[in-house]
């Protein structure tokens, strides 16, 4: 998943499925056929959609005043799930229509055995009969399509030492589970456990298995203000756990495996028995002759600290890209885990989008947004949209010029990468300087050059997370607040500040859903 408050100067805080996408055949796919089916897209995390956008967007937004930090996915049927992270007496999965008709929510939590607020961190993944799988605190859940409880079955406890845990409220999520080649469904829990359970019946298919690592200190790089997903954005109770998972604080992992389809190895970023550093792991599934399942670690490869990048598999499946939290990115031989290539950035510790040529794309935490590797490690270059910039806001000599900052990890469609930014002033002097966001949007950058093209669609709130987009040329974006809610406190002053019609972005939170205007009855 991708990195917080810096989700306006890094990533986090965390679409029929294109081909580029199914290592195998379709109809052997687990994941929906709808283009956007898991966090990241499908098993490989890829995030590419390659489809000519149309040029006109028709938006709606919902679940306005919660904060959505990971982006929905869509069912075979062209349902949308959303998850938000709010407590007693709030609904946290959500189930919309593409046109943004409500068709249920879960049970609204009471206690611990219900669907609690954890959910907020963890995409639904969808498979291709439209059953839907979420973890939240303590459970793992499985929905049918109209909402019916298929079942749900407890996570394991966390181990001793563990943070977050309470005896009322113990937490030990999943950050997005996924599909085996086999058809199972696996996730690793915030401190490490591999879980593995029968997609149909939520049976153990094998035992909890804890990988190998030490569980980090807390992630102090970027403080948690009293501002950030307040509001009743989310429950004031889990904003410290969210925010050490947004930053791989205080647990040992905090990403979304890979799956290799082709050979069933599943890929994680965990913490390493060495301190302050990470691995990239690698292990499969081997069957026992009782039927039952077997973890067993194929490699385990070195790499610097934090376990925050979901590690991203390359159209061959020859490689696994990683990012750590000192910038370095990794290509690892998915074979045996030897270290490929490494390229010093700035890159965020998000997970990067690879296009069918093998292009890397990823977020860096600077202004310069992303940066383009080739398949061979070498540097293609660094993205800039002045010139989007000076065509959204004025200058001002009493703000300075304006600013964009990126508020999520990148997706590349036909030719383009799509980055959500926010555009904004600074307050302040020297290194004591805040970004006052005043425009949010998606930009398209040109995949060859990495100049800005155009704005494709404007955003009601900063997207703090990744955006979505579906062969028809859908575009869904989570509404994280995590900027906007930040500065919320500045608005009674920026707003008297800001030249004309101008104003501070409130913080709003929910889901935004961009459909294609392509008939004429549709622009009516």
């Amino acid at each position: 998943m991708s990195s917080g408050f810096q989700l306006c100067a890094c990533a986090i805080v965390a679409a029929v499925l294109s081909v580029v996408d199914l290592p195998v055949a379709w109809g052997a796919s687990v994941y929906a056929p709808s283009g956007w089916a898991s966090l990241h897209q499908s098993e490989a995390n890829r995030r590419s959609q390659p489809v000519d956008l149309p040029t006109q967007y028709r938006s709606w937004t919902a679940l306005q005043g919660a904060a959505t930090l990971t982006v929905p996915t869509v069912g075979p049927d062209g349902h949308l799930y959303a998850t938000t992270g709010q407590g007693r007496g709030h609904s946290n999965l959500h189930a919309f229509t593409l046109d943004g008709a409500l068709l249920w929510q879960a049970k609204p939590m009471e206690n611990m055995n219900d669907l609690d607020g954890c959910a907020i961190l963890s995409s639904p993944i969808v498979d291709r009969e439209g059953d839907v799988y979420i973890s939240d605190c303590n459970q793992l859940w499985s929905f049918k399509p109209d909402g019916k409880v298929k079942w749900v079955v407890d996570l394991p406890a966390a181990p001793a030492g563990a943070h977050f845990q309470r005896p009322d409220f113990p937490i030990n999520a999943f950050t997005t589970a996924v599909f085996t080649k086999d058809g199972d469904v696996l996730g690793v829990t915030n401190f490490g456990q591999v879980v593995v359970v029968d997609r149909a019946t939520g049976k153990p298919r094998a035992d909890v298995v804890r990988l190998p690592g030490l569980i980090p200190p807390k992630s102090t790089k970027y403080p948690l203000r009293d501002a950030i997903l307040g509001f009743g954005l989310m429950d004031p109770g889990l904003r410290d756990w969210a925010w050490q998972l947004i930053f791989g604080g205080e647990m040992n992992s905090a990403n979304t495996p890979a799956v290799d389809m082709r050979t069933g190895r599943i890929f994680v970023a965990v913490s390493s028995v060495a301190p302050g550093r990470g691995v990239l792991m690698g292990f499969d599934l081997k069957p026992r002759s009782d039927g039952k399942l077997t973890v067993e670690i194929a490699f385990s490869s070195d790499m610097g600290p934090g376990s925050g990048s979901s590690p991203t598999l390359s159209p061959d499946g020859r490689f696994a890209y990683v990012s750590d939290d000192d910038g370095m990115f990794y290509a690892f031989d998915t074979a045996n885990g030897k270290r490929a290539w490494t390229v010093q950035t700035k890159a965020a510790a998000g997970a990067a989008a690879v296009g069918e040529d093998g292009t890397i794309v990823a977020l860096q935490e600077v202004d310069a947004f992303a940066i383009a590797i080739d398949p061979n490690g070498h540097r293609l270059w660094e993205s800039d949209i002045g010139n989007l910039v000076k065509a959204a806001l004025p200058s001002r000599w009493y703000l300075g010029g304006p600013v964009a900052r990126s508020t999520g990890n990148p997706v590349i469609v036909k030719g383009m990468v799509l980055e959500p930014v926010v555009y904004c002033y600074t307050l302040g002097w020297g290194k004591w300087r805040i970004p006052i966001p005043i425009r949010s949007a998606i930009v398209a950058i040109d995949m060859k050059t990495g100049k800005g093209i155009k704005e494709i669609v404007g955003l009601s709130d900063d997207s703090s997370g990744i955006t979505a987009v579906l062969p028809d040329g859908t575009i869904i974006n989570s509404l994280g607040s995590v900027l906007t809610s930040a500065v919320e406190p500045l608005a009674w002053l920026m707003n008297r500040l800001l030249p004309g019609p101008l104003k501070q972005l409130e913080a709003r939170g929910g889901i935004q859903v961009s459909r294609p205007v392509r008939a004429s009855k549709d622009a009516m």
